[in-house]
Protein backbone atom coordinates (compact mmCIF):
# COMPACT_ATOMS: atom_id res chain seq x y z
CA UNK A 1 0.00 0.00 0.00
CA UNK A 2 1.14 3.50 -0.83
CA UNK A 3 -0.04 6.31 1.44
CA UNK A 4 0.46 9.84 0.12
CA UNK A 5 -0.66 13.24 1.42
CA UNK A 6 -2.42 15.41 -1.16
CA UNK A 7 -3.80 18.95 -1.08
CA UNK A 8 -6.91 20.21 -2.83
CA UNK A 9 -5.51 23.21 -4.72
CA UNK A 10 -8.28 24.29 -7.09
CA UNK A 11 -10.49 27.22 -6.11
CA UNK A 12 -13.76 25.28 -6.07
CA UNK A 13 -12.41 22.32 -4.13
CA UNK A 14 -13.58 18.77 -4.73
CA UNK A 15 -16.82 19.83 -6.44
CA UNK A 16 -18.76 17.79 -9.02
CA UNK A 17 -16.42 18.22 -11.99
CA UNK A 18 -13.23 17.66 -10.01
CA UNK A 19 -14.74 14.66 -8.18
CA UNK A 20 -15.80 13.20 -11.52
CA UNK A 21 -12.30 13.63 -12.96
CA UNK A 22 -10.79 11.96 -9.88
CA UNK A 23 -13.29 9.08 -9.87
CA UNK A 24 -12.80 8.42 -13.59
CA UNK A 25 -9.01 8.42 -13.28
CA UNK A 26 -9.09 6.18 -10.20
CA UNK A 27 -11.40 3.76 -12.03
CA UNK A 28 -8.75 3.20 -14.71
CA UNK A 29 -6.70 1.23 -12.18
CA UNK A 30 -7.35 -2.16 -10.59
CA UNK A 31 -5.93 -0.98 -7.25
CA UNK A 32 -8.18 -0.08 -4.35
CA UNK A 33 -8.09 3.72 -4.09
CA UNK A 34 -9.33 5.52 -0.99
CA UNK A 35 -9.19 9.16 0.04
CA UNK A 36 -9.05 10.00 3.73
CA UNK A 37 -9.83 13.20 5.58
CA UNK A 38 -7.42 13.00 8.54
CA UNK A 39 -9.42 15.56 10.50
CA UNK A 40 -12.37 13.16 10.66
CA UNK A 41 -10.55 9.86 9.98
CA UNK A 42 -13.18 9.20 7.32
CA UNK A 43 -12.12 7.24 4.23
CA UNK A 44 -14.09 7.13 1.01
CA UNK A 45 -13.82 5.11 -2.17
CA UNK A 46 -12.10 7.43 -4.65
CA UNK A 47 -13.82 5.59 -7.50
CA UNK A 48 -17.21 6.82 -6.26
CA UNK A 49 -18.16 10.35 -7.25
CA UNK A 50 -20.92 10.44 -4.63
CA UNK A 51 -18.57 9.50 -1.80
CA UNK A 52 -16.03 12.07 -2.98
CA UNK A 53 -18.68 14.79 -3.06
CA UNK A 54 -19.81 13.92 0.46
CA UNK A 55 -16.31 14.73 1.72
CA UNK A 56 -17.03 18.40 0.94
CA UNK A 57 -13.27 19.03 0.64
CA UNK A 58 -12.67 22.69 -0.11
CA UNK A 59 -9.60 24.44 -1.41
CA UNK A 60 -6.66 23.88 0.91
CA UNK A 61 -8.00 20.61 2.35
CA UNK A 62 -5.18 18.29 3.33
CA UNK A 63 -6.18 14.71 2.48
CA UNK A 64 -4.45 11.34 2.40
CA UNK A 65 -4.50 9.06 -0.64
CA UNK A 66 -4.38 5.30 0.05
CA UNK A 67 -3.64 3.05 -2.95
CA UNK A 68 -3.22 -0.72 -2.77
CA UNK A 69 -2.90 -3.21 -5.62
CA UNK A 70 -0.88 -4.43 -8.56
CA UNK A 71 -0.78 -1.03 -10.25
CA UNK A 72 -0.49 1.08 -7.10
CA UNK A 73 2.64 2.93 -8.20
CA UNK A 74 1.12 4.03 -11.52
CA UNK A 75 -2.20 4.90 -9.87
CA UNK A 76 -0.53 6.97 -7.17
CA UNK A 77 1.48 8.93 -9.75
CA UNK A 78 -1.58 9.63 -11.90
CA UNK A 79 -3.83 10.64 -9.01
CA UNK A 80 -1.31 12.85 -7.24
CA UNK A 81 -0.69 14.59 -10.58
CA UNK A 82 -4.40 15.48 -10.70
CA UNK A 83 -4.22 17.08 -7.26
CA UNK A 84 -0.97 18.87 -8.12
CA UNK A 85 -2.59 20.26 -11.28
CA UNK A 86 -5.73 21.38 -9.46
CA UNK A 87 -7.78 19.03 -11.66
CA UNK A 88 -7.05 21.34 -14.57
CA UNK A 89 -8.83 24.25 -12.87
CA UNK A 90 -7.69 27.64 -11.57
CA UNK A 91 -5.80 27.52 -8.29
CA UNK A 92 -5.67 30.62 -6.19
Amino acid sequence: MIITPVTVRNLLGLHARAANVLAQEASLFSSVVELEDPTTNRKVDAKSIMQLLMMAAGQGSELVLHVAGDDQVEATKALTALFDDGFGEPCG
